[in-house]
């Protein structure tokens, strides 16, 4: 779970500040799907890295389970991000030159390393090989990102993110490049996974219309000009 306790950030605009988040009270809860949804630039990336610890609020917290990731010095928020949440980007980010079981391969390395765990290569290609079946791209490791469809993509970054199994998902706008039917696909494998994962998964979008066939996302936050709208969930 994730809670945001009264958060509010500002940004230096000139001689003054401008406000991205406003006194914003929020729980995302483990197990489900909450969609942050509204306009460009009412705040929805801006709560997005307070949640990932990769910007600190003026005021509040951020508490994953028992931790306040607003007040982590950047060696302890770093290591969060490397250990408990997963960040799903708008575009995929794949590595060009990688197939798709060493993008996840490389996240995997780099964990066992920081962590000290010393995992073997065996174990982490068997368990980058599960999460690529996972997301259903069993079979197609040994491609590389372009030899996929921008679907397909997504899906290997979701598997990237899980590499860790986080405890938070955070999803930034991660159907903006796809037609209807796929963006469905994607938002409905982040529904089962998270379903199926227990994570607090936060899904930011500003294109609610094209998700409303996709059961499951009960829990919808409306945010503009830095504030959630009240009522916040339908």
């Amino acid at each position: 779970m994730i809670t945001f306790d009264d958060v509010t950030l500002t940004h230096p605009d000139g001689a003054g500040r401008v406000t991205a988040l406003d006194h914003v009270h929020l729980v995302v809860p483990d197990g489900a799907v909450t969609v942050l949804t509204g306009p460009s630039g009412s705040g929805k990336s801006s709560l997005l890295a307070v949640a990932a610890g990769l910007v600190r609020p003026d005021s509040g917290r951020v508490l994953l389970d028992d931790d306040d990731v607003a007040r982590l010095a950047p060696s302890a928020a770093a290591a969060l991000r490397r250990e408990r949440v997963g960040v799903v980007f708008q575009q995929a980010n794949l590595l060009p030159s990688l197939t798709v079981r060493d993008q996840l391969l490389v996240m995997g390395e780099l964990g066992a390393v920081a962590g000290g765990r010393g995992q073997r290569r065996r174990e982490l290609r068997e368990h980058a090989d599960a999460l690529l079946a996972e997301v259903g791209l069993d079979g197609l490791g040994r491609r590389r990102p372009h030899q996929l469809s921008g679907g397909q993509r997504q899906r290997v970054a979701i598997a990237r993110a899980l590499v860790h199994a986080p405890s938070v998902l955070l999803v930034d706008e991660p159907t903006s490049a796809l037609d209807s039917e796929r963006a469905a696909e994607v938002v409905e494998l982040l529904v089962r996974l998270t379903r199926e994962r227990g994570t607090a998964t936060l899904l930011v979008t500003h294109d609610l219309d094209r998700l409303n066939s996709v059961p499951g996302l009960e829990r919808v936050v409306r945010m503009s000009d830095g504030r959630l709208d009240v009522p916040a969930l339908r």
